[in-house]
């Protein structure tokens, strides 16, 4: 019974060997882990840049848009004036 107690219980050996099986999964795991990062931090850097390029558009639309609605008023007050000289023109030819 002593020798079959002895074969079920794991000697030093095999407990270091388990023990150093699973330090090289941890090992691996965290190469994995450190590899994830590298990559996720790589692509918030991406991100990050097209978000500055994005802003920059933003700020062109922005001005481009305040020059067109600058350039809607001046040619509105523009029609409107060649409208109503048409108008009296067109007052005059009647009376």
């Amino acid at each position: 019974m002593n020798e079959t107690t002895m074969q079920q219980e794991p000697s030093g050996l095999e407990r270091f060997s388990h023990l150093e099986d699973k330090i090289f999964r941890l090992v691996e795991e965290f190469k994995t882990v450190r590899r994830e990062n590298e990559t996720l931090r790589a692509e918030n850097q991406q991100l990050k840049e097209e978000i500055g390029r994005l802003q920059g558009n933003e700020s062109k639309v922005q001005e481009d848009l305040v020059q067109f609605r600058k350039e809607r008023a001046e040619l509105k007050d523009r029609v409107e004036k060649a409208l109503a000289l048409i108008a009296s023109l067109e007052a005059r030819g009647t009376a």
